[in-house]
């Protein structure tokens, strides 16, 4: 390196030096100027808690009466990361909710929160909050936010283990299995230290087999125990600063009579596997465990209490529920309309794959799938399934693939075309509560349209279909209850005589399907994205024909750019230029045909259906 190098890098390094202490200034005149801080030391580039903080602040924090040493951390990026507090002494501390084991306060989350463009906002907003908390927790004013993050704390001990469970259905004590992962030991590892891996090996539980080869869980399944409780009064967290003391699990089996516990406690040896279902007097749920290795078991007239033996091991478990209820609860929707309801699904290609995979992580539970076709090579590119699949009936693969991926949901595939299910009797229309056609295809939507008109089932039809490459989608929600029908969409040439759709965006007379191979190859160009949007405009439309929200019969399109389409060459319709607004919103009574060949009825003024002939 040249000398001049040396001397603007020496330059830069001095430079950055002064940076630095400046921050460190500014930061103790902002502490300072704090009526709530006093005794403020600041020092630069410190290890904390094993994270590295650019300026580190020793201070007394000031709460009513009470001058509280703490920490503050400002870490690099404190502009994303915020600030963090630490109690000093905090084994000496008392016990209180969002202060943890280590004496970190808990301020923000920081996800939803709106962090202070300048350091000194950020440090008086987070000072406020510390104050807040620590006032709060003195006076026991929020001791109830132990119950609402019973797990947070729980999760707290040293010696934690992990536990995923499957919890049961049935709220009651009963008996469940579980596999304790193996672990490997390293080719060079010390004996002692693969024995300290192994003791936080993660476990695995369920009620039911089913879920072990859904996870891909193999082992040894061993018995343990699903303990319910509902104590009339409030069950608090541990300490988690302290060894977890076996009394605390004994003062939870008090709860439970011997009788329910006799039966799984048979099946059991030495070792125990309890998981704790808290049923909180306020309804808040909490889920704990333990894992107790080398115990006995005594019968203490009204229930039973566990004690130590020279080798007893003892692990908290931290609770990561896998059962469905629970991991639907980041879904927006009310699970419970999508559940416990018959689907019919006619049509497992590039839109059908994507809606299956999104009403069932909506909740469905009960669906029947209709496609006859086998997923090709060229498909993968467009549809949900991959390269593992191609050769496959499109209905039996994505059954294999919801399954794989999918706990508890029941999925019935057929292989063959919809007529010849309805003609051989293997299925019926009106055993369904919705029916969502995703073929595409207008000739087979027209078919069941009609077919739907002339039983006049009471049940939704959802008919969902892309336009070639980027002009758009279409959802039309058909009831025959109500006016409009699929039909309805469709009209004759005055010249010619021919059928045309109506409502397309494509300018009728153009033939815009493509084949690779010849006849029997044919297909309609649009890409994957395309499929993606039909498919979420489709549940929208599904969640509220489910949930009551769309009780009339709707024609509802959506407006792609139409710039490769153009690009091509292709025309597009008049009702793509007059269509102003990217979503179109149509109700049945406004596109029905008074001269409709299939629904063919008039309405009186209260929306009741007439027939024609009656009329």
């Amino acid at each position: 390196m040249c000398q001049r190098s040396k001397k603007t890098l020496f330059l830069h390094q001095v430079h950055l030096e002064l940076i630095s202490l400046m921050e460190i200034v500014d930061v103790r005149n902002i502490l300072l100027d704090n009526s709530k801080i006093a005794s403020v030391t600041c020092y630069k580039d410190k290890t904390y808690m094993n994270i590295s903080y650019s300026i580190f602040v020793s201070c007394e924090l000031i709460v009513a009466d009470n001058n509280i040493p703490i920490y503050i951390g400002i870490p690099k990026k404190w502009k994303m990361e915020l600030v963090d507090f630490y109690i000093e002494n905090f084994e000496e501390f008392p016990y209180m909710p969002h202060i943890d084991a280590k004496g970190k306060i808990c301020l923000y989350e920081l996800e939803g929160v709106l962090i202070d463009g300048d350091i000194e906002g950020i440090l008086n907003q987070c000072i406020r909050k510390a104050i807040t908390i620590i006032l709060e927790g003195l006076e026991g004013s929020n001791k109830s936010d132990f119950i609402d993050e019973f797990s947070l704390y729980w999760c707290q001990f040293s010696n934690i283990r992990h536990i995923k469970c499957d919890v049961p259905l049935k709220k009651e004590t009963q008996l469940i299995k579980y596999v304790e992962n193996v672990v490997k030991r390293g080719k060079k590892e010390k004996y002692a230290s693969y024995i300290e891996k192994s003791k936080k090996a993660n476990l695995f539980a369920s009620y039911t087999s089913r879920t072990f080869k859904l996870w891909n869980i193999s082992g040894t399944q061993k018995n343990g125990v699903y303990i319910y409780l509902n104590p009339e009064e409030y069950i608090y967290p541990p300490d988690a600063r302290k060894v977890l003391d076996l009394a605390y699990v004994n003062d939870l089996l008090s709860y439970i009579p011997k009788e329910k516990l006799s039966f799984v406690f048979s099946k059991m040896g030495n070792s125990k596997m309890l998981v704790f279902c808290i049923i909180q007097p306020n309804g808040v749920e909490n889920h704990i465990g333990v894992f107790l290795k080398n115990v006995c078991v005594h019968d203490e007239g009204e229930f039973y209490q566990i004690s130590k033996t020279d080798s007893t091991e003892m692990y908290p478990l931290s609770v990561h529920r896998i059962d469905k209820e629970y991991l639907m609860n980041r879904v927006n929707n009310d699970r419970k309309t999508f559940s416990g309801k018959n689907w019919l699904v006619i049509g497992c290609g590039s839109i059908g794959g994507y809606l299956v995979n999104e009403i069932v992580k909506a909740g469905a539970d009960k669906i029947t799938l209709v496609d006859s076709d086998i997923l090709i090579g060229e498909n993968i590119y467009r549809h949900l399934l991959g390269v593992e699949y191609v050769g496959q009936y499109k209905a039996e693969a994505l059954t294999k693939y919801i399954s794989k991926n999918m706990p508890k949901v029941n999925i019935t595939p057929y292989d063959d075309d919809i007529y010849d299910l309805l003609e051989d009797e293997n299925i019926r229309l009106d055993d369904f509560d919705i029916i969502i056609s995703a073929t595409g295809n207008h000739n087979v939507n027209r078919w069941l349209n009609m077919l739907m008109q002339d039983k006049k089932y009471n049940i939704p039809v959802v008919y969902v279909w892309n336009e070639p490459l980027d002009l758009g989608c279409h959802v039309v929600v058909i009831n025959t209850a109500n006016p409009g029908c699929y039909e309805c969409l469709f009209d004759r040439n005055s010249e010619n005589e021919e059928l045309f759709d109506k409502v397309a965006y494509c300018a009728p007379g153009q033939n815009i399907t493509k084949n690779i191979m010849g006849c029997g190859s044919a297909f309609v160009p649009y890409a994957s994205t395309v499929s993606l949007k039909s498919a979420a405009l489709c549940m929208d439309i599904v969640s509220a024909v489910i949930d009551g929200r769309c009780e009339e019969n709707i024609l509802v399109s959506m407006k792609g750019s139409g710039h490769y389409f153009s690009k091509t060459g292709y025309e597009v319709s008049e009702r793509f230029i007059k269509q102003t607004d990217i979503v179109m919103v149509q109700e049945g009574k406004t596109f029905k045909k008074g001269n409709c060949e299939v629904c063919g009825l008039v309405y009186d003024c209260i929306g009741k259906r007439k027939d024609n002939k009656n009329m």
